[in-house]
């Protein structure tokens, strides 16, 4: 982080701490405290318009079914020497004396469990893992993002997730007012979870699953977080990575979307910003991480929506 940015951190906190000086977080958030029983933590829900671009299933489902190397022992050549023969799709493959048998089984993988089958065909950031998205509900996917007091071995102080439902986007926040506050964050955001959720993160395989997962084993939580997972980090570097600066989240926001955001927090002061909120009781340097990570989450939904707009 550059000097610069350093001393503008330093003043925007001055200023919050003097602007909120005496107000609650109620005067603030449209919020409440979360009763658990871990214990309690600050709830704030907002919603607002928004729709997200998908591909349709029978869109999805012809895409993979046109591409033959998806089953094994069929490369570029063999895929261009049988569509010349007329196999043009796996189902065609039904009919094929050497290639028929995979293709039942592929088939029969692909109705039975379409995302199990996608990713097991298509591991890593191959774009076509996201038509695994069209063979599930929109509300399954939970957009989420976390803000803890460091890297490594430090409590986790907020979780934000948010879901899009009938053209709008609801996010929910979990705040730890206090650190005694982070098991009840945790167990909350645990308690949204179904085995229909469909993770969805920027370095959340790397970073903030793990760390959930670490900070809820701490508090003798046990809970393996087994859910089909998409992370937004890797498909963005594939599909941007060579024209535009970084993939950093809020890269992608100026140059996908033209956002600009204000008054923002920096990822690496967030622990000094929480830290002063503690020491002083002041809310004021809260105020920008909640906003941080509600936009966090709510551009994770633009991206997968680009992604996919950009698919079909």
């Amino acid at each position: 982080m550059h000097h610069d940015e350093v001393e503008d951190a330093r003043q925007l906190e001055k200023e919050l701490l003097e602007r909120h000086r005496g107000r609650d977080l109620d005067e603030i958030f449209e919020g409440e405290t979360c009763k658990t029983p871990q214990g309690s933590c600050y709830k704030i829900e907002e919603t607002e318009k928004f729709k997200i671009k998908r591909i349709e299933k029978d869109k999805a489902k012809k895409a993979l079914l046109c591409d033959l190397k998806i089953l094994h022992g069929i490369g570029d050549y063999k895929e261009q020497n049988l569509k010349s023969k007329g196999y043009a799709t796996i189902e065609d493959l039904l009919e094929h004396p050497n290639h028929a048998r995979k293709a039942e089984e592929f088939l029969c993988r692909l109705d039975e469990s379409p995302m199990d089958c996608i990713r097991e065909c298509f591991p890593g950031s191959n774009p076509k893992q996201l038509y695994s998205s069209s063979f599930r509900e929109e509300n399954d996917f939970l957009f989420f993002d976390i803000e803890t007091l460091g890297l490594r071995n430090e409590p986790l102080i907020l979780i934000g997730t948010a879901r899009i439902t009938d053209g709008h986007i609801k996010v929910t926040q979990y705040l730890a007012t206090g650190l005694d506050d982070e098991k009840p964050v945790i167990g909350n955001f645990l308690e949204d979870l179904s085995k229909e959720t469909v993770f969805v993160s920027f370095n959340g395989r790397g970073f903030d699953l793990p760390f959930i997962r670490n900070r809820a084993y701490h508090h003798g939580i046990g809970k393996k977080l087994i859910h089909h997972h998409l992370d937004l980090l890797h498909f963005s570097r594939r599909t941007w990575g060579g024209t535009l600066p970084n993939c950093r989240l809020q890269t992608l926001e100026k140059h996908l979307f033209d956002l600009h955001r204000h008054e923002d927090v920096p990822s690496s002061q967030v622990p000094a910003f929480y830290r002063t909120y503690m020491k002083t009781g002041n809310i004021g340097p809260l105020v920008p991480i909640v906003e941080h990570n509600k936009i966090d989450v709510i551009t994770l939904a633009r991206i997968l929506s680009k992604l996919q707009e950009d698919m079909v």
